[in-house]
């Protein structure tokens, strides 16, 4: 058995993965959407009997808030929800001061550096050595001086192999966050200064134990039209920091310039281990170079990469997407994680080129986890018949292969 879930985190990403057979379910979850959208994921986790709210895996692919922030609540919340992680990979302050930087200066981002005093926590209440466990010399980077790509084993036979990123993307990272930990006022490894921040932002707190609806107005949720609640801006962010140019559905393809996006954990996940029928790239928001850079390294001349699936990065923006990676892909299945809020993905143009390179078995099966004004272009059946393909629109997503 194999699902994966894309939980309705509205412009950002929650993937809830289980693999096994029987009794024996292990599961991972990348990510945890931005802060208003963490009750979803609580009430998922609260669904599971208080035995099994256990994950052999949490990994938060990048610092960005539609993907950090409701991991940032929700390990606040562990302990009251009975849940544990036996690995949590991130690459924080610690980890990226150990990429070899000829500068030498120490890194900071105020996000990042919350998250790092969570984790360490976490460790500490639990006396569970999670961060980066089971990654070789525990940083979620390659090398790209050595040969291969950093593998992981999970229970249960599952593999991962680390595609992004890579040590130059991690110390442009460094450089931009340390920069932004000056702005915002607060010293590398200050926990006690970032604990008063956590405090101070209202849209982070935990919200505990307790099943039911939450309070969208308490939660801090705008939808300032009725008619276009999946268009509508979260709260903003107010630990500091600033927002990077997002390219629009205009820009280039391939042409991201995200530093944090660069920096996003990319994996590929392969079960079982002794014959894989199950591989899917989950590629979190990561540049499209990277990624074709691993599967070069992975892959013989030619040679194209056999998917099950493949999570779009970025949510279907046209920046992380281009004709030279789709032409390592052989792929059946695509994720597009997005409600279309704030940044109007998934772009057209990245969607159609998906389908024109399109070179898996069968029609391509577009996966989305809302339908919304941005999604909906290929919700028509006559269009699907019409050009071989096949999409679905659920609110959240569960694929079980």
């Amino acid at each position: 058995m194999f699902r994966i879930e894309m939980l309705p985190a509205a412009h950002g990403d929650c993937l809830w993965i289980e693999y096994g057979s029987g009794r024996d379910v292990w599961r991972i979850l990348i990510d945890g959407g931005p802060a208003h959208t963490y009750p979803t994921l609580r009430e998922r986790i609260l669904h599971l009997p208080a035995g099994e709210r256990r994950f052999e895996l949490l990994v938060i692919t990048h610092i960005d808030g539609d993907h950090i922030e409701g991991v940032i609540r929700l390990l606040q919340d562990a302990e009251a929800l009975g849940c544990r992680f036996e690995r949590i990979w991130f690459n924080g302050r610690d980890q990226l001061d150990r990429v070899p930087d000829p500068a030498g200066r120490p890194l900071g981002a105020v996000q990042g550096e919350i998250l790092g005093v969570l984790i360490a926590d976490y460790e500490a209440r639990t006396g569970c050595e999670a961060w980066n466990a089971g990654l070789p010399d525990r940083l979620a980077a390659i090398d790209r001086g050595q040969p291969g790509l950093p593998v992981a084993e999970l229970p249960g036979g599952c593999r991962l192999t680390l595609f992004s990123p890579d040590f130059e993307r991690l110390l442009a990272l460094k450089d931009r966050w340390r920069a932004e930990l000056a702005k915002a006022g607060v010293a590398s490894g200050d926990a006690d200064s970032l604990r008063l921040k956590l405090e101070a932002a209202r849209n982070l707190r935990p919200l505990g134990d307790v099943l039911g609806e939450f309070d969208a107005e308490e939660e801090g949720c705008e939808f300032p039209d009725p008619q276009d609640r999946d268009l509508a801006l979260p709260p903003r962010d107010t630990l500091g920091g600033e927002e990077e140019a997002e390219a629009g559905p205009e820009a280039p393809f391939g042409s991201d310039a995200s530093v944090a996006n660069g920096s996003s954990i990319a994996l590929l996940l392969e079960y079982p281990l002794d014959k894989p029928k199950i591989r899917f790239l989950l590629a979190g928001d990561a540049w499209p170079a990277v990624l074709e850079a691993s599967l070069a390294r992975l892959l013989d001349g030619d040679a194209r990469l056999a998917l099950t699936g493949f999570k779009l990065p970025h949510h279907g923006s046209v920046a992380n997407l281009s004709e030279s990676l789709l032409a390592r892909l052989r792929c059946k299945h695509y994720l597009l994680s997005t409600s279309g809020a704030v940044f109007r993905h998934p772009h057209a143009a990245a969607v159609e080129l998906l389908l024109q390179a399109h070179q898996g078995q069968g029609a391509p099966r577009l996966h989305f986890n809302y339908l919304t004004t941005t999604t909906a272009p290929w919700s028509e059946a006559a269009d699907q018949k019409r050009r071989g393909y096949q999409a679905y629109h659920p609110k959240g997503l569960s694929l079980e292969l």
